[in-house]
């Protein structure tokens, strides 16, 4: 991968997205912790989970932007 892939794969990259989507799941585990007493937010690396989570959504948005883009 050269460097003009590099950053056009950078530019497509929302942080926006990112930050939402981690205070989306953030606040529904609070939720389903309150209304089921899970207990899920005790478990260890609970906020690098959420991170996980929200990194792999927003990779998986910005390729379905992509391939989206290309159709039209």
């Amino acid at each position: 991968m050269d460097t003009g892939n590099l950053i056009a794969f950078l530019k497509k990259f929302s942080f926006g997205r990112l930050i939402f989507s981690g205070i989306l799941l953030r606040i529904s585990a609070a939720l389903i912790d309150g209304i089921f007493g899970l207990e899920i937010n005790e478990t260890p690396n609970f906020n690098i989970y959420i991170f996980v989570i929200a990194l792999i959504y927003t990779i998986f948005w910005m390729f379905n932007k992509s391939y989206s883009e290309e159709d039209e």
